[in-house]
């Protein structure tokens, strides 16, 4: 049984991403912030901070990451769908979408392979933790419920 989210739920989730995008953006741009200047609108600031316009780009791409995450993993749009194609279908959309942002705001050269291989590894080691992380909490709550179902039928004898 899911309990129903609410919309501070879902600000929850949003700032959730992009407090952790933001720490991340933080360190890369601390370590690699001069050199990366040249190659990515992320870091035109080198390692003084982040741009108000960067800043808004990952409040929106977490938001848009919360929205696929509600479509795709409660039944509200999508039923009787296996999990396995609804992880493939956000992650693909998740994808997609950095992608266009990558070309929109010139996050880094579309044209050179290096970015993409590091964005690629970058997104595929925090899909992986991410999921990881789900299917962990969903094995507790899980295990949570079987002991409460075993309980309640243990008062019921």
């Amino acid at each position: 049984m899911e309990n129903r989210k609410t919309v501070f739920d879902v600000i929850s989730q949003v700032f959730t991403i992009f407090g952790f995008s933001v720490i991340c953006l933080m360190i890369f741009s601390y370590m690699f912030g001069e050199d990366a200047k040249r190659y990515s609108s992320i870091f035109e600031l080198e390692n003084n901070g982040l741009a108000l316009s960067t800043l808004a780009q990952f409040l929106l791409t977490s938001t848009i990451i919360v929205i696929l995450r509600q479509l795709f993993f409660t039944d509200v749009v999508l039923k009787n769908i296996s999990i396995t194609v609804r992880t493939i279908g956000m992650f693909g959309l998740v994808v997609v979408m950095i992608v266009l942002f990558v070309w929109i705001f010139g996050w880094f050269p579309v044209n050179e392979v290096k970015p993409w291989i590091m964005f690629l590894i970058c997104f595929t080691v925090s899909a992986g933790a991410s999921t990881i992380i789900s299917v962990l909490k969903e094995k507790e709550n899980n295990k949570k419920m079987q002991e409460a179902l075993e309980r309640l039928k243990e008062g019921k004898e």
